[in-house]
């Protein structure tokens, strides 16, 4: 279970002005490319559930791919819950499977994680993309939580969030 503090910032001003309060350095930062798929009768969001692969570019480093699978999503009050799974994938086949979804059936003999959503949530025609947006993480350390920042870019425009994972997410929203 995935429980983390999920503020919405208004502004890039907004963003920028809690960055330099949290130090203004961050400790590390990331380009991210996530990219959601679905069935073609929509199999996964009639069972609650979120399939992503996302991309991971980090300065100086090599590209990681991550699937995720997320269900029973609650978010209330700022604080969010979900059911989440995630498994490293080889980054080659990660952008095959981009460009082409039909691979996901294929590469699910192998991958513990794939075949589970396959498994789990059978697509018997197969899956197709749901949406997909970019955005960056920058990652700051503030008392004893990792702050993620993140402005991501949708087609319609742009968004601003903070993150903070915590096992006692009322006192870090708190504090925060």
């Amino acid at each position: 279970m995935e429980i983390e503090i999920k503020i919405r910032l208004p502004t890039e001003e907004d963003t920028a002005r809690l960055e330099r309060a949290l130090g203004g350095s961050p400790i590390s930062s990331e380009d991210q490319d996530n990219v959601f798929f679905e069935g073609f009768h929509k199999e996964l969001i009639k069972n609650k559930l979120v399939f992503r692969i996302r991309i991971i570019e980090k300065s100086g480093k090599d590209p990681v791919a991550v699937v995720a699978l997320k269900g029973n999503a609650v978010l209330v009050d700022g604080i969010a819950k979900v059911e989440e799974e995630e498994e490293e994938i080889d980054c080659k086949v990660a952008k095959q499977i981009i460009d082409n979804p039909n691979l996901i059936l294929e590469v699910a003999k192998s991958h513990r994680l794939l075949k589970k959503i396959v498994e789990r949530v059978p697509c018997k025609d197969g899956y197709t993309h749901m949406g997909r947006f970019k955005n960056v993480r920058h990652k700051y350390q503030w008392q004893e939580y990792v702050v993620e920042v993140d402005r991501t870019e949708y087609p319609h425009g742009m968004a601003y969030e903070v993150e903070i994972e915590s096992t006692d997410p009322e006192n870090a929203k708190a504090r925060l």
